[in-house]
Order: C-alpha cells, then structure tokens, then sequence
C-alpha cells in the first residue's frame, strides 16, 4: 500500500529535489504539491505529474508532508500539518529566530505527530564512516574540528532576513553543526563569529567565519559563505577534519565526483557530477518509515533547535564583536 505524501510550499531550493524522488518511490504517492493557491502551485505541479493543491487541501488528504516554505512560514504550515495529524519533514532551519524555534518544538512535542528535519547529511556514508572510526577512537582526544559548507547564493527571500532569518550564517551552519554534535556527541559552548558582505549587493551577509568552542575544549571552525561562483561546476560543498591526539580524520559528502567536458553545448561547458550514494534518497526514504511508524527521525526538533541556539549566538557575536556563550 501507497503512502500518500506531498510538497508543502516549493520556496525552498530543494522542493523540486524532493518532489523528484519521491515521484520515483514505489510505495510513495506523491499526491500534490501545494502553495497559498492552486494557481501558484500548479507549474510545478505539472512538471513532476501531480495535482496542485492548496495548502490545506494537501494537509486533508496527505499523510506525510515535506514542508519547503520560507522560514518564517514555518510556523503557519506546521500548526495547520498537527492540526490535521500529518507527520512532517521540515526544511532548515527550524525558525528565524531561538525563540520561534523553542515555541515550534514545544508545539510539536505536546502533539502525537511525529516531526522531523531534513538534515540529508547524516545519512552520507562518507560522514557516517567518520563517525564509526571517531566512536572507535581512531583519532584519540578530539583537539579541533574544522567544517566547511559553501555554496552558491540562492536569491530570492533566502536574502530577506525577515523570511530568512538571516543570511548564510542561517542558510549554511545547520548541516555541519548538527553533522558534529552528531558525530562527536559535544555541544558548542561559545561562538565568535565574523561576517561580511563581499560578493552581492544583498541587505544580509554572504561570507561567515565561526570560531567556536566545543563542549570538551576543542576548537571548531566553519565556513559556511555563499562564495561558490554561480557559474561553478558544482553547487558548494560539505567536509569535516576532526584532529585528535593520535591522527587526523576527514570526510567528503560530495568528493564522489567527475568532470564532464562539452565543447558543443550551449551555456554550461563543463559540469561536475556527483556519483555517490544521495543522501537526500535515504532521507526520504527514512521519512516514509517514520510516516508508517517504523522509525524515528534521525534529526529531532530538540537537535534543531540546539542548532538555532548556536546561530543565535553567532549572530549576537557579530553584534557585539565578541565571543558569545551559547545558551540553549
């Protein structure tokens, strides 16, 4: 039997990745894909052969929801989804604020449906065998972590801080964060963050350095700028180094890649292509188990909003130039 899942909102870059997969799933019923009207939801709709709903038509009939709206309208769409005992996938981050993020989870937590966040990253292979060898000692005494997130800036409302939240200091440090809490089991205790405005002619930042401290003393590092060329070949990227007493350990989610040259072709010439395992299928495919009660999500709402507590310190550090304790 089908489960019938759909697309809440395709503001998201990553709606039209979702609706893709799921299309191809078997035992998925990709039932619609919705927007504030049917009108606004209907092209896309009819590129992936699905019907376009409202939001609410889609909450009535669906048992799964992928929500992908801009970040301020999360709070909207995920009381309509508990309101309808609809499970859910939420795009990151949680909220545009600590705040709004510690309201959604406790919302979430009082209810019975199950909602999780579509953190794909832990689910690279690369970045689980990282964190097999780091439990397995392999590196002995954590000393430092260094992280890198880059991409290309998205546009739209991910550069309108109302929506947003912020610039790429709230687009781009969620995976890796949450990738290193995960792995190593340490929380970010302090965060001194930097900030610039140097490759766009945006209201928010583009380029972000954090400095942080982790839990057991060791220092973290991440870059997570929108300094990706749009023309580049590939969208950005997602690494980690952890550096312990004994040796030192890294993982590529998306060094599985080869170059594909065209001298005849209009527009793009050369292309990266990614040829590993995509961690966006198993995310779904996790999705689809927790919508049939099988599995629990393998990000929470409580890991989301820990994230949130570190993005709102490093935005109170760029404010105050200084290092900020993170209080979750």
């Amino acid at each position: 039997m089908t489960v019938p899942i759909g697309i809440c909102s395709t503001a998201h870059v990553n709606a039209g990745v979702y609706a893709a997969l799921l299309s191809k799933f078997s035992e998925v019923d990709l039932i619609g894909i919705s927007e504030q009207t049917t009108d606004q939801a209907r092209k896309r709709a009819n590129a992936i052969g699905t019907s376009a709903m409202s939001h609410r038509e889609l909450m009535q009939v669906a048992e799964g929801v992928v929500i992908c709206s801009t970040t301020a309208a999360h709070d909207e769409l995920i009381d309509l989804a508990l309101q309808h005992n609809v499970t859910i996938l939420l795009e990151k981050p949680i909220a545009t604020s600590l705040a709004k993020a510690k309201s959604i989870q406790n919302r979430c937590d009082e209810s019975d449906v199950v909602t999780g966040m579509a953190m794909p990253l832990r689910y690279s292979h690369p970045m689980r065998q990282l964190k097999e060898r780091y439990e397995a000692g392999s590196i002995g005494e954590l000393v430092a972590v260094s992280g890198v997130n880059r991409g290309r800036m998205p546009g739209g409302w991910f550069v309108n801080p109302e929506l947003a939240g912020g610039g790429a200091i709230a687009d781009h440090t969620d995976h890796i964060i949450d990738i290193v809490r995960w792995i190593t089991g340490e929380e970010v205790q302090e965060v001194y963050a930097e900030t610039d405005t140097r490759f766009y002619d945006i209201p928010v930042e583009d380029v972000n350095l954090l400095s942080m401290t982790l839990s057991n003393g060791a220092s973290f590092f991440l870059d997570g700028s929108w300094s990706t060329p749009q023309k580049n070949s590939f969208w950005g990227d997602a690494r980690v180094e952890l550096v312990g007493t004994k040796s030192t350990l890294s993982a590529d989610c998306f060094g599985y890649q080869y170059t594909h040259v065209k001298d005849t072709a209009h527009g793009k010439h050369n292309e990266s292509i990614y040829w590993g395992a995509d961690p966006n299928n198993a995310l779904l495919r996790d999705f689809i188990m927790s919508i049939r009660g099988e599995s629990a999500p393998a990000t929470t709402l409580e890991d989301a909003v820990r994230t949130a507590a570190v993005i709102d310190a490093a935005y109170e550090s760029v404010e105050q130039g200084e290092p900020v304790g993170v209080e979750y």
